[in-house]
């Protein structure tokens, strides 16, 4: 299997990278490919069977007052150029890789599962894996690609995602079977310990 990992210049595509290369061929998309050009992503993509997008968990962000905006035209951008890609060469699952920091505004009391609805902070780094789910998510009601998106807490923190947990979580998504019907959207909470770790089985 050839697979694509994106955001592989930042510490949890890397440790994917190395990770998932037992038994496939994975092909690292770090800073030196741009996932918001369509030729570049299409060159990146061919002859590939499945796609980790790990970018939105963990994106780059400069600093000045353009950085926010620039973050989330990467990541919005990026997700929907691949996604698209991705279905126009025949790729049947991606794995988008979130943050359970989405769901921190809710009270510490509840028991916040994957159904329920993210509640992001207005800024770029809480913004930018909101909105690769939600492009995602419409994409799929086309029905050409699942993906299973899969929410990460911190990498290997306290109250986090360990990356033991974080590594299996992958690769379970990438060799379970497939949906044959109906909408191919799913999402996990993949969670250690913490608040999160009672809800991490996904819906």
């Amino acid at each position: 299997m050839k697979l694509v990992v994106t955001g592989a210049d930042r510490p949890l595509g890397a440790l994917l990278c190395r990770g998932l290369a037992q038994g496939r061929e994975v092909v690292p998309a770090g800073a030196g490919v741009d996932l918001r050009a369509p030729e570049q992503v299409a060159v990146l993509l061919q002859g590939t069977q499945a796609l980790v997008h790990a970018l939105p968990y963990d994106p780059p962000m400069g600093e000045g007052p353009e950085a926010e905006g620039e973050v989330l035209d990467l990541v919005a951008r990026s997700t929907y150029i691949l996604i698209q890609a991705a279905c126009q060469v025949g790729i049947k699952r991606m794995i988008l890789i979130s943050q359970l920091s989405l769901l921190e505004a809710y009270p510490a009391e509840y028991a916040v599962g994957p159904e329920w609805e993210p509640r992001p902070r207005a800024e770029g780094l809480a913004l930018a894996p909101y909105l690769a789910e939600l492009t995602c998510r419409e994409i799929c009601r086309l029905g050409r690609i699942e993906v299973i998106c899969l929410r990460l807490g911190a990498l290997d923190a306290p109250a986090g995602t360990s990356a033991v947990d974080a590594l299996r979580a992958v690769e379970l998504a990438l060799t379970q079977e497939r949906q044959e019907k109906g909408y191919h959207w799913s999402v996990h909470h993949v969670v250690s310990a913490g608040r999160f770790a009672a809800s991490e089985e996904g819906s």
